[in-house]
C-alpha cells in the first residue's frame, strides 16, 4: 500500500543519528540487562522522571522509569493510587488520568475512550497484559469485564504509539497489567483476602471478594463479585457478575502464568431520548483465557510468549420483540524477544502476532478475519540522547498488507528537563460492525457499509517534561494527526447512522499538565487541552473533539486521622456528535464536580477503609452523546476490608 504523504523527516533524522555517537544505555518492555538510566523516583500518573544518567539494571519493576525517558509519551496509574482512591471499576480509574476521557455507552457493554479528544478521529487500542482485547465487531472494549482488584498498573500511550503495541492504536493505546500475588518462602505460604461492598443512588449495590495465596512454588489469586444498578431513565437497569482466576509459577529463569476471566450482564436498553426503546433487553456473556511464558535467554536477552482466547455471546431482544444473537470467538498468539548489548547502548526488539476472529451474527451473517503482524524496534542511546525506530507489517485477510512505523528522539536538557519528539504512521481497519451491521436489534439506529476503506493516520508530537522537584512535574505537548479516508458516522433523516469515508481531516493542538505537591499530604493534579479539528471536504469539526478540555484534582490527607479527601473538576467546551456539525446534535459545554472521602479504620484485628463518593455535584443535565443524558447527581458509600 502506498503511503500518501511523506511525513517522515523524523524517521530520517533518527536513522542518520544512529550512525554516530557513543552508546550508553538500552532497555525494553520487560527485563533488560546492564542498561543505563536517567530518572529520579516519582511514580503515579502524570509523573515524569528526569536527571543525570547513572548505570543501573533495568528490571520489570523499573519499566516505568525506562518508558518515561524514551521518546514515547506515556502516563502511568499505579496500584498504590488505585487502592488509595477506591475506584469502583477500571473505567473510573482510567478516566482520572490526564488527557483521558472514558464514557460508558448507555444500553451496551461498550466503552468510548478518548485520548486528547480523539474519540471521533482514532481507535484506542486496549491491551490486557500486552495482548489486544478490542472487540472485532465494534472495535471497542468492555472495561467492566476486567475487575480492577486484579490490576497492578495501567499505562496510557499517547499517539503516535510504538509499533510493538500492535494494530489499532491510531488514537493511542492503554495497557492493563494484572498483579502477580506472592511473597514469603514456599515453607511459609502467605494468604490474604479483601472484601469490597458499596451502595448508592438509583439502587446501586456491588460486592467483590478477592483471595490470594502462595502455595508451594505457585501463586493463586481469584476475584468474584456482582452488582445491580437501576439507572435514572426507564429501562436502564443492569445486573452483572464477574469472576477471574490467576495462577503463576516461577523458577530462576522462567515464569509461567495463567489468567482466566468470565463476565455476565443483563441490562435494559433505554435508547436515545428521540427514539426510546423501553422494552428492549440485552444479555451479554464473555469468557477469556490467557497463557504466558516469559524469562531470560542467555546473558543479554529475554522473551515472552502469550496465547489467548476470548468467547462472547450477546442476545439482543429488540423493541418489537425480535431476538438476534451475536457470537464471537477470538484466538491468537503474541511473542517477542529482546536482545540487549552486554555493555549496554542498544536494545533490539523482534516480535509478532497471529490472530483469528470469527463472528456469527443473526442479522449480518458469518465473518472471519485473520491478522498476522511482524514488528521490530531498535532503541539506542547516545550520551544524553535516546533514539527509537520501529517498523511493523500487518496483514489483514479481508483488506491488505499495511505498514506502520514509529520514530522518536528523547534528549535531556540539563538535570531536570526532557525533550521528546516523535512521529508515526498507522492504519485503522474497519470493524465487522462498521462493514456489515444491518441493525442491532434493540438499537435499531446503525447500518454498516461494506464499501468502507481503511483509514490512514499520520501522528506527531513534541513534548517537554520539566521536573521542578521530586514531586512537582510540568509537561507541555504540541500534537497533530492527519487522517486520510477518515471513517466517520453520519445520521440520515430516517435517524439511521451510517459509516462512510471522508477524504481528509486533521486535528492539532497542545496539552499541558502539572503534578504539584503543595505541601506534605496536599497534592494538585491538573491538565488542559486546546485543539482544533477540520474535515477538508465539509469544513466541519471532527465529532467528539471539543476545542477545550480540562481537569483539576486536589487531594489532601489529614495527618491526625489519615482521612483522604479528593475533589475533581472536569470541564469541556461544546462539541458535536456528528461530522455534519448539525445544530441539533451539538453537545453543550459542561463542568462537573466529583468528591470522594476515604477514612481508614480498624475493625477488630482487620484493617478497613470507609469511603463516600459524590458524582456530578452540580447535577448538570449534560449529554455525553446526542440523545443520552447523564444520570446527574449520584452518591455512593462503600467499605473495603482486608483480612
Amino acid at each position: 500500500m502506498k503511503m500518501r504523504q511523506p511525513y517522515h523527516i523524523t524517521i530520517i533524522v533518527s536513522l542518520v543519528a544512529l550512525l554516530f555517537g557513543q552508546p550508553v544505555s538500552a532497555a525494553h518492555n520487560g527485563v533488560a540487562h546492564g542498561a543505563k538510566h536517567h530518572s529520579e523516583g516519582l511514580s503515579g500518573h502524570g509523573a515524569s522522571q528526569v536527571s543525570t544518567m547513572e548505570t543501573v539494571v533495568v528490571t520489570a519493576e523499573r519499566l516505568d522509569d525506562y518508558i518515561k525517558n524514551h521518546p514515547q509519551l506515556v502516563t502511568i496509574l499505579t496500584r498504590r493510587e488505585i487502592e488509595q482512591s477506591n475506584y469502583l471499576d477500571l473505567a473510573e480509574a482510567i478516566g482520572t488520568m490526564p488527557g483521558i476521557d472514558v464514557r460508558q455507552l448507555e444500553g451496551s457493554m461498550r466503552t468510548r475512550i478518548s485520548i486528547r479528544g480523539s474519540a471521533g478521529s482514532g481507535n484506542i487500542l486496549v491491551l490486557f497484559n500486552g495482548r489486544p482485547v478490542n472487540s472485532s465487531q465494534y472495535g471497542s472494549v468492555e472495561l467492566s469485564s476486567l475487575p480492577i482488584e486484579t490490576v497492578t498498573r495501567v499505562t496510557v500511550f499517547k499517539p503516535p504509539i510504538p509499533v510493538w503495541l500492535g494494530l489499532g492504536g491510531t488514537g493511542g493505546a492503554i495497557n492493563i497489567e494484572t498483579r502477580q500475588p506472592g511473597g514469603g518462602a514456599a515453607s511459609q505460604p502467605r494468604q490474604s483476602g479483601q472484601v469490597k461492598i458499596n451502595t448508592g443512588s438509583y439502587g446501586m449495590a456491588n460486592f467483590t471478594v478477592t483471595y490470594e495465596g502462595k502455595h508451594g512454588d505457585a501463586n493463586i489469586m481469584f476475584t468474584g463479585g456482582g452488582g445491580h444498578r437501576d439507572g435514572k431513565r426507564p429501562n436502564s437497569d443492569k445486573d452483572n457478575s464477574h469472576f477471574s482466576l490467576h495462577w503463576d509459577r516461577r523458577n530462576e529463569t522462567t515464569t509461567f502464568l495463567v489468567n482466566g476471566r468470565s463476565f455476565f450482564s443483563e441490562h435494559g436498553v433505554a435508547g436515545p431520548t428521540y427514539n426510546p426503546t423501553p422494552d428492549a433487553v440485552q444479555r451479554y456473556a464473555k469468557g477469556g483465557l490467557d497463557f504466558q511464558i516469559k524469562g531470560f535467554t542467555g546473558e543479554s536477552g529475554d522473551f515472552s510468549v502469550k496465547t489467548y482466547f476470548d468467547v462472547t455471546r450477546l442476545e439482543d431482544r429488540s423493541q418489537n420483540g425480535e431476538l438476534s444473537t451475536l457470537e464471537t470467538i477470538k484466538g491468537g498468539m503474541k511473542g517477542e524477544h529482546v536482545w540487549t548489548a552486554e555493555e549496554g547502548g542498544w536494545a533490539l526488539r523482534l516480535g509478532g502476532l497471529m490472530e483469528n476472529d470469527m463472528v456469527d451474527h443473526t442479522l449480518s451473517g458469518d465473518h472471519e478475519r485473520q491478522h498476522i503482524s511482524l514488528h521490530s524496534q531498535l532503541d539506542k542511546e547516545l550520551d544524553a540522547v535516546s533514539l527509537s525506530v520501529g517498523l511493523r507489517g500487518d496483514y489483514v485477510s479481508d483488506f491488505d498488507l499495511f505498514p506502520a512505523f514509529f520514530s522518536g528522539v528523547s534528549r535531556s536538557l540539563g538535570r531536570s528537563t526532557l525533550l521528546k519528539v516523535n512521529g508515526g504512521y498507522s492504519v485503522k481497519v474497519p470493524t465487522f460492525g462498521q462493514l456489515y451491521q444491518p441493525s442491532h436489534g434493540s438499537i435499531d439506529q446503525v447500518r454498516g457499509n461494506p464499501d468502507l476503506r481503511e483509514e490512514e493516520v499520520w501522528s506527531y508530537s513534541i513534548n517537554v517534561e520539566h521536573s521542578l522537584s521530586a514531586n512537582r512535574v510540568f509537561m507541555a505537548s504540541i500534537f497533530r494527526s492527519d487522517h486520510h479516508d477518515l471513517i466517520a458516522y453520519q445520521r440520515g433523516a430516517d435517524f439511521i447512522t451510517r459509516p462512510l469515508n471522508l477524504d481528509r481531516a486533521y486535528r492539532h493542538g497542545m496539552e499541558l499538565s502539572l503534578k504539584y505537591r503543595i505541601t506534605k499530604g496536599f497534592d494538585l493534579d491538573c491538565s488542559y487541552i486546546l485543539q482544533r479539528s477540520r474535515i477538508s471536504e465539509t469544513g466541519k469539526e471532527l465529532s467528539y473533539a471539543p476545542r477545550q478540555k480540562g481537569t483539576l484534582s486536589l487531594k489532601h490527607t489529614m495527618p491526625t486521622w489519615q482521612t483522604r479527601c479528593e475533589a475533581t473538576i472536569r470541564a469541556a467546551s461544546s462539541q458535536y456528535s456528528d461530522v455534519l456539525n448539525t445544530p441539533a446534535e451539538e453537545l453543550a459545554g459542561r463542568a462537573t464536580v466529583d468528591l470522594k472521602i476515604s477514612q481508614p479504620l480498624e475493625l477488630g484485628d482487620r484493617s478497613a477503609e470507609l469511603y463516600v463518593s459524590i458524582k456530578n455535584l452540580l447535577d448538570n443535565g449534560f449529554e455525553s452523546h446526542y440523545g443520552y443524558p447523564d444520570d446527574g447527581l449520584r452518591g455512593m458509600v462503600g467499605l473495603n476490608m482486608k483480612f
